[in-house]
């Protein structure tokens, strides 16, 4: 194999040897192709890349042309791809009281340039904000309430608006900064950016240049028969610069502030500014793309692309346009605004490291920090790729995303056969607060294992993009021996710890580690079926600590749930939210289910809980501190069905006659539960399974 060498002192010109190495990651991409080109070079490249800082000025775009190349970090190197600019030459003064940094950035106040993120010794610093809202667990409730919408009565969930009231005080006429705010509106499960805010103030109505997605209710109707409308916070409101940490750059006098911490000093600061997006792009060629002349099936494939080592740092977020990936463009109709975020997942967010019609590419051992979008992209056309070894923390949106077309879609474009494995994927959703840990599209036959998740504001890993029993091509995934836990934060509701949608034959979920899943208001579920979700498996997974249920069904069918743990569920251990006649959502035997909780089983919104929903038998069943808590169903939806069901009751009806109610004798620890050898769950066919090896695995400890 060919070899050579890149250094931050090296020269694009020079030869690329040890010696008289390269200077630029696109210089290396154009000296080898150049190299390529006249025969010099055949075969696979290695191309090492030496300790220190690369900047980005512009996003590396790779093709088939560059195929068979690794980039690689040289031994002991630490390289650092970084898309920002150190900002120096800070003014010192004053605002109400408190020590105020100024810098002066000419190209803003001409249009030049303009960025959204602030990066300061290593974290992001907030845009001014208000109220004080941060995306985690201490900060998430700081937050407005709508006070009036248009039309209440439209309340189809993708009647959205581009208009409403605040309450009285909450927004003041005379922030002269407002035009260039953003209103960020969390509802359901997602959030929504509406830019440009306009408030009339004889009317006191805001309008926006961009409508919501969803009808700006907080979500479903409560048991109380009460609606109460969504909440939000406002971004990039210069009259909230107020507390250390925080910044804003005025557009039109391109002047920055930021607000120092205690102890920082213009000296002893370094604040970086982003200058990109996207970091790297390496796409092939696909039929009706590009508008060249090529066969139907005759993709041209970025094919063994490498990227091992390598750091990317400090890059910039933008709001794109979702409606392409609504579930359906018909909900798009009668209105001429665009919407203002996606209607799940953060689906129209890119990746930074973004990879297109692909064959065999790997991305190993970097570090995705302090970026604005998902980290890492296996998008349309990408097979027998992988993502091993990252480390993935602070991104505006989630950690890895793939998938491609679905049934209808050129064959070319499908995605699968990626494996997904060992990467640390934590504090994730800092802009775009409905991004996920992993998440899987239309994509088959991977490997999504031995991943850490945590600190997110949804979702840990989602599978799966078709609502109903419609067939998709998310097949034959398995997902095991993750460890998700302290999702959610209560920012968002409707999320898992896992989660899928729509058919899935042969897909197993199976040996995960999920706890601490907190919702806002409905739907901190731990592993969470969804719409149409069919032929599942689900096995050995230990869920404990949940807002609702640790195993949760919305509608689906002939999905066996064998061998799991379930415990300590605040609402409930199992629950099914749409009961449907003429199939059963799961078979559901030998799983142990400890309290406390408020139910045993619970329905969600249409049918009851005791039949039709499961066949249920030779589960362990314990509550600790006194007897089981009955099984439920919803108070706003009864329909002549009895609110509790009683555990005799529940056996009357069908369930559970050959389950036991006793103590399973579990000693609980930090990486795992372990069952005594006498525990009375192996006598009901429980299959016991060992949790320590959950999440990332250290290197000797892999087969």
């Amino acid at each position: 194999m060919t070899v050579f060498h890149l250094a931050p002192a090296g020269r694009d010109t020079a030869a690329g040897s040890e010696k008289q190495p390269w200077a630029t990651l696109a210089g290396a991409r154009d000296n080898l192709r150049r190299l390529r080109a006249a025969g010099t070079v055949t075969g696979a490249v290695t191309v090492l890349i030496r300790d220190g800082r690369y900047p980005l000025l512009e996003t590396v775009r790779f093709g088939p042309e560059d195929s068979h190349t690794r980039y690689v970090a040289a031994p002991a190197a630490t390289p650092v791809f970084d898309g920002g600019e150190r900002l120096t030459g800070w003014q010192v003064g004053e605002r109400n009281g408190r020590t105020e940094w100024t810098l002066d950035l000419p190209e803003v106040a001409r249009g030049q340039r303009h960025f959204r993120s602030l990066f300061v010794n290593g974290r992001r610093a907030p845009r001014a904000r208000f109220p004080k809202f941060t995306p985690d667990q201490q900060g998430g409730g700081n937050v407005l309430r709508i006070g009036e919408i248009l039309e209440p009565i439209k309340s189809g969930l993708m009647d959205g608006n581009d208009r409403f009231k605040p309450r009285p005080g909450d927004v003041d006429p005379a922030w002269s900064s407002l035009p260039d705010a953003e209103f960020v509106v969390l509802h359901y499960w997602i959030e929504e950016r509406l830019p440009k805010p306009a408030l009339n103030p004889r009317t006191g109505w805001l309008t926006f240049a961009r409508r919501s997605a969803f009808h700006l209710f907080e979500s479903h109707e409560q048991p109380d028969g009460t609606r109460p409308l969504a909440r939000y916070y406002i971004d990039n409101l210069f009259e909230a610069l107020t507390e250390p940490g925080e910044w804003y750059l005025h557009r039109e006098t391109g002047r920055l502030y930021y607000l120092p911490r205690p102890g920082e000093t213009p000296a002893n600061t370094e604040i970086h500014a982003p200058r990109l997006h996207t970091f790297v792009r390496a796409s092939g060629v696909v039929f009706g793309e590009t508008g060249e002349r090529i066969d139907l099936h005759g993709t041209r494939h970025v094919r063994e692309l490498e990227f091992a080592g390598l750091t990317f740092r400090h890059g910039d977020w933008y709001s794109p346009l979702a409606e392409r990936h609504l579930p359906s463009h018909d909900t798009a109709e009668d209105n001429d605004l665009p919407i203002g975020g996606s209607p799940q997942a953060a689906i129209a967010v890119p990746g930074a490291l973004r990879f297109r019609a692909a064959r065999n590419c790997v991305v190993r051992e970097c570090t995705f920090e302090h970026l604005g979008l998902y980290g890492l992209e296996f998008g349309a056309g990408c097979r027998h790729c992988a993502a091993l070894d990252n480390t993935l923390s602070d991104l505006g949106a989630g950690g890895i995303r793939a998938g491609g077309s679905e049934l209808d879609g050129l064959g070319d474009r499908r995605t699968g056969n990626l494996t997904i494995t060992n990467n640390h994927v934590h504090h994730i959703g800092r802009i775009f607060h409905q991004g996920i840990g992993v998440l899987l599209v239309n994509a088959a036959d991977c490997l999504v294992a031995h991943n850490h998740i945590h600190d997110t504001c949804y979702t840990g890993i989602s599978l799966g993009w078709t609502w109903g029993y419609r067939d998709t091509v998310a097949t034959h995934n398995r997902i095991e021996h993750n460890l998700i836990h302290h999702i959610g934060a209560g920012i968002l509701s409707d999320m898992g710890g896992i989660y899928t949608l729509g058919i899935q034959p042969g897909t197993v979920i199976r040996g995960n580690h999920l706890h601490h899943i907190w919702s806002h208001d409905y739907g901190g579920w731990g592993v969470y079926l969804d719409e149409g979700t069919a032929h599942v498996l689900v096995e050995h997974n230990l869920v404990h600590d949940t807002k609702d249920a640790p195993f949760n069904i919305h509608y689906g069918r002939e999905n066996v749930v064998r061998y799991n743990i379930f415990a300590r569920g605040k609402r409930a251990l199992v629950s099914v939210g749409r009961i449907e006649p003429g199939h059963r959502s799961a078979n559901f035997f030998s799983n142990i289910l400890v309290g406390p909780s408020e139910s045993l089983y619970r329905s969600g919104y249409q049918g009851n809980i005791a039949i039709g929903a499961l066949v249920a038998n030779g589960n362990l069943f314990w509550f600790p501190d006194g007897p089981l808590a009955p099984s439920l169903n919803p108070e706003t939806y009864l329909t002549g069905n009895p609110r509790k069901i009683s555990f005799s009751a529940w056996q009357k009806a069908g369930h559970d006659r050959l389950s036991a109610i006793a103590d399973p004798r579990i000693t609980e620890g930090k990486k795992t539960w372990r069952l005594a050898k006498n525990s009375p769950a192996f006598h009901l066919g429980f299959v016991a399974h060992d949790w320590t090896n959950c999440g990332v695995r250290a290197a000797k400890k892999r087969p």
